[in-house]
């Protein structure tokens, strides 16, 4: 596992598919949430402090946790500020960016190929995706967002998960950084990329397209 210490109050941790084995662990046990992946969680935020010198303060800890294309992950932990929420954000783009090009330099090599490495997907900013294990937790997590907010949203279910993807839109950066902020408590944010997209429309089944936030709070709220 590496890590990196973005500021005082957020850490980075690169978990690599062999690091998972070492654990016995599965992807599926960290988006279930099941006792095996929550253990771990703990333990990687406890030993950010011999690694990195992060002190734990005892609060809530917002953690966002996106895999990557070898079957590892990027956990991201921080406190619940709009601002380190953002800061989450710009530090996982920059290194996912780094990794799928790392990944793809590592593949040209192996196959001794003059083909040109394909350039890393391009995460959006101004779109964010959420994975929920029900359809319950996506609609605990809408009936945080208020009504004064009009999100353009969609939901997609692929398999068992649902994913909730929300867009800016009209809403101001600091007003989008804190409505995502909260989907971390129900769900695991996950990089938005036209591909990621693409997959979604081609192998899932969209079931709210643009509205789903207020469609999916008004059912959980009546």
């Amino acid at each position: 596992m590496k890590y990196k210490k973005i500021n005082d109050a957020t850490v980075q941790c690169i978990i690599t598919q062999e690091d998972m084995m070492e654990y016995g662990l599965t992807l599926t046990d960290i988006f279930e949430r099941n006792e095996k992946g929550e253990e771990f969680l703990r333990d990687v935020i406890e030993r950010a402090h011999d690694e990195v010198g992060y002190q734990i303060t005892g609060g809530n800890i917002a953690m966002q946790i996106t895999p990557l294309k070898d079957q590892g992950m990027v956990v991201t932990f921080t406190d619940e500020s709009p601002a380190a929420f953002k800061d989450i954000l710009q530090h996982l783009k920059e290194v996912l960016q780094d990794f799928g090009a790392e990944i793809s330099r590592q593949n040209d090599n192996t196959r001794q190929s003059k083909i040109e490495a394909k350039p890393a997907e391009d995460y959006e900013e101004n779109r964010r995706m959420f994975v929920f294990a029900s359809l319950h937790q996506a609609m605990q997590y809408t009936s945080t967002i208020p009504n004064k907010y009009s999100v353009r949203s969609h939901l997609y279910k692929e398999g068992e998960a649902y994913y909730l993807v929300l867009e800016k839109n009209r809403l101001s950066y600091k007003v989008f950084n804190q409505i995502s902020a909260q989907g971390v408590e129900f769900g695991n944010l996950i990089a938005v990329s036209e591909e990621r997209i693409l997959y979604l429309e081609e192998h899932g089944e969209c079931l709210i397209r643009d509205r789903a936030v207020s469609r999916l709070r008004r059912i959980y709220t009546a």
